[in-house]
């Protein structure tokens, strides 16, 4: 058996991680994600939606796809609509998400014949590291002195990266570390941002 030896390189915003052996080799790269405003995120976005995943695919296709149902649409797409995102692993199935996607001019075609998926599909990407998908959930971290006020739909938002207006709250407050730099803002507010952007544009 070949010897394989892993040479790890830094350079700035990751870390190129490259096993070489006697007769092939394999580069992954590992990146940080990009620092940016949300209202310019949502300019970088084909279709900004509120989307609940109802099926994932990570058989039939070179990297997890997704097949989601359109609750709200901001940008690029209707209520209603069927979509197909990916590729990043562990988005929930049945659960809503916030979702800054690319279109990918390619139709995505499964691997196999006999392991069809949903066929071939027009999809879109989530972008920015995986950043750019944000998972809603029912979470009691808000502000308030009564149970009924902390508790809340939200969004989790990597604010570390993804910058967002002053005036709208995240908690725990950015003076706190949280894994990913992650952290949650009332759905409602959310929401109304989205809103927002998307009256701009018309």
């Amino acid at each position: 058996m070949a010897s394989i030896r892993l040479l790890f390189l830094f350079f700035a915003g990751g870390i190129l991680v490259q096993s070489i052996g006697a007769q092939n080799s394999q580069e992954v790269i590992i990146k940080e994600p990009g620092i940016c405003q949300l209202a310019d995120l949502f300019k970088q976005s084909d279709k900004v939606v509120l989307a609940k995943i109802v099926a994932g695919d990570t058989e039939a296709y070179d990297g997890a796809i997704y097949k989601a149902e359109v609750v709200k649409s901001f940008k690029g797409s209707v209520i209603g609509d069927t979509i197909y995102f990916g590729h990043y692993v562990g988005e929930r199935l049945g659960w809503e998400y916030v979702l800054f996607l690319r279109n990918v001019p390619q139709s995505i075609v499964p691997k196999k014949v006999s392991v069809a998926g949903y066929g071939t599909v027009h999809y879109s990407e989530v972008f920015n590291e995986g950043y750019s998908s944000m998972m809603t959930s029912y979470e009691c971290v808000f502000d308030g002195n009564e149970i009924a006020q902390k508790c809340d739909q939200g969004v989790r938002v990597c604010t570390d990266y993804l910058k967002i207006p002053t005036s709208t709250p995240a908690f725990p407050p950015t003076t706190e570390d949280t894994p990913f730099g992650c952290r949650w803002v009332r759905k409602s507010a959310f929401i109304s941002l989205l809103d927002a952007f998307a009256n701009r544009g018309k």
